[in-house]
């Protein structure tokens, strides 16, 4: 390809840009307000316009040609996403469906270990750890309530944490019921 030329089909694709691109966009915009799958279209759209730029004769009527482009972009776009989201579902449902063949007396062993080991903590840790996870008070409301200083309360928590930890190393069915409630969260 010679300078001339290259440089003819750059200049008739500059026009081209500069002609279409705010009617492009705002065209897209119809369609999604997804900033960055705005963009990508838009430059997929120039990048098929440029392969064939030695077809377009007429900058001002290329328009209909981008709309056209635009437009089966979009539908690759939602047709993979659907495609992506089928998958999920389907995944969420097989994981769903386990968790139903699961017999109810096997899923609260777990629970009743984590239960065992909260119980083993020392009472003013127990204590602490309890009031902040399942009543959710802050730390705080916890001296005020027990008439300690926040940063006993912040001492207690902390060793309660890693007691806690500490149990969950050595016991498999604990690790078990935090993973699970990772998943659920």
């Amino acid at each position: 390809m010679s300078d001339t030329a290259l440089y003819d089909k750059e200049l008739v694709f500059t026009r081209l840009y500069h002609a279409s691109r705010d009617r492009l966009y705002n065209y897209l915009r119809n369609y999604t307000h997804d900033d960055h799958l705005l963009k990508d279209l838009m430059q997929q759209c120039y990048l098929k316009i440029w392969e064939r730029i030695d077809h377009i004769y007429d900058v001002e009527n290329a328009l209909p040609l981008l709309k056209i482009i635009a437009r089966r972009q979009l539908i690759d776009v939602i047709r993979k996403r659907m495609k992506e989201d089928t998958a999920w579902l389907e995944t969420v449902k097989e994981e769903a469906e386990q968790l139903l063949t699961i017999p109810p007396e096997s899923t609260l062993h777990p629970l009743v270990a984590l239960d065992t080991a909260i119980s083993q903590l020392p009472d003013n840790c127990r204590e602490v750890y309890l009031l902040h996870r399942e009543k959710g008070l802050s730390y705080r409301e916890i001296s005020f309530r027990m008439s300690i200083s926040v940063s006993m309360v912040e001492k207690h928590m902390s060793k309660a944490i890693r007691l806690l930890k500490r149990d969950l190393l050595t016991n498999p069915e604990l690790l078990l019921v935090l993973v699970a409630v990772n998943k659920l969260l």
